[in-house]
């Protein structure tokens, strides 16, 4: 844990705030961590993920930034397991609550998304993951649309393109069970590949990657991104330096919210990676229209402003909640008992057999609940 979590890992602009993130970081591994990273995670996504246990949510969402300013920019690389921990509403009010030495307005803690989220799908594991793919520097000048900061940046030995991975709900209520087909139509995910000649991708399909997949249960991918090592948007993160990853191009086909959407990731165990979800709250589309006229390509409308990583426009990029990347190497501590269970892959999906849940007689079948619903 001490390897990568550091206080050095965050450019602090005063001597006191260096030493207020230390003794922050001393007080989480004094009082919460008992020898293993993934319990201690998973029980503050215990508490995010209960809507009558709210008051205590800012107070895990500083721990988490607290782990996330001392982690450790580094590389991602192939598929990884994808755990979501909290989401957080916009604070559109957020520059008048500073004003009076607030962080957040009293709006925003009304977290109506979050509310939302627990109570339909936080436990369902609708979401599993990532994966990080090699990218020529022909497909990433299109997709970046020759953006000169970004092919500057461009350098293939840690420059990426990337997809999501999507799972049905075990039995499904009647809401969640609009969860994957809604995605499906609106992001236009595909099925998930099963060898290295399948068609329609941005990158060539690994082997090696498609064999480490099969640790994560999920039928449908999407949702693209351009990722490589930069710096934190988000104005209190001081230009940490991060692993930063882009939905926003428009030649990458975003769907709202991903017009608007960033993440950042920093590593703060091993094969454990903290990320934070970002998000614009200025200068973004809300998508494309696109109308088929008679013996006409369809014509498109923007719905907004599309992004163009213009450097000297402010995006009011703000943390939108946190979540998890985590190397398959380490997939049977995530699905257990003490960390992830309701994200363990279930009889006759992919990952069953292959982690050997089908000769363990002790594993039991975990079905989300909605206990966060109240």
């Amino acid at each position: 844990m001490g390897h990568y979590l550091n206080t050095e890992n965050f450019p602090c602009a005063t001597v006191e705030e260096k030493q207020a993130l230390a003794g922050a970081v001393e007080t989480i591994i004094a009082n919460d961590f008992k020898g293993e990273m993934l319990p201690m995670l998973a029980g503050y996504r215990k508490i995010l993920e209960d809507n009558r246990r709210r008051e205590e949510w800012n107070g895990i969402h500083e721990k988490l930034m607290t782990l996330f300013k001392c982690g450790k920019s580094t590389l991602l690389d192939g598929p990884m397991i994808g755990v979501p921990i909290s989401i957080r509403d916009s604070d559109y009010f957020k520059e008048t609550a500073k004003k009076y030495d607030h962080s957040r307005s009293m709006r925003s803690h009304i977290e109506w998304m979050a509310t939302l989220w627990n109570a339909a799908y936080a436990s369902t594991g609708l979401w599993m993951g990532k994966t990080f793919e090699p990218v020529s520097r022909e497909v990433f000048a299109a997709k970046c649309d020759n953006n000169p900061v970004m092919m500057e940046r461009y350098d293939p030995t840690v420059t990426r393109i990337g997809r999501n991975f999507f799972r049905e709900p075990h039995q499904p209520n009647f809401l969640q069970s609009f969860g994957l087909p809604v995605l499906t139509q609106f992001w236009e995910l595909k099925d998930r590949p099963l060898d290295p000649s399948a068609w329609g991708f941005d990158s060539p399909l690994l082997a090696i990657n498609l064999d480490k997949e099969k640790a994560i249960p999920y039928v449908k991918t999407g949702g693209v991104f351009l990722a490589l090592p930069g710096n934190s948007v988000v104005e209190e993160m001081n230009g940490k330096a991060v692993y930063q990853l882009n939905y926003r191009w428009p030649e990458l086909h975003p769907a709202f919210p991903m017009t608007r959407l960033v993440n950042e990731l920093v590593q703060i165990d091993e094969g454990v990676y903290l990320g934070q979800l970002v998000m614009a709250t200025h200068h973004y589309s809300l998508g494309t229209l696109r109308l088929p006229l008679s013996g006409e390509s369809p014509r498109e409308w923007e719905l907004g402003e599309a992004y163009a990583g213009n450097t000297q426009i402010d995006y009011g990029y703000q943390n939108n909640g946190f979540f998890l990347m985590i190397d398959t190497s380490r997939a049977r501590q995530v699905f257990a008992d003490e960390a992830f269970p309701n994200l363990r892959p279930r009889p006759g999906e992919i990952g069953w057999k292959e982690l050997g849940y089908d000769k363990s007689s002790s594993i039991k079948l975990v079905v989300s609940t909605s206990e966060g619903a109240d």
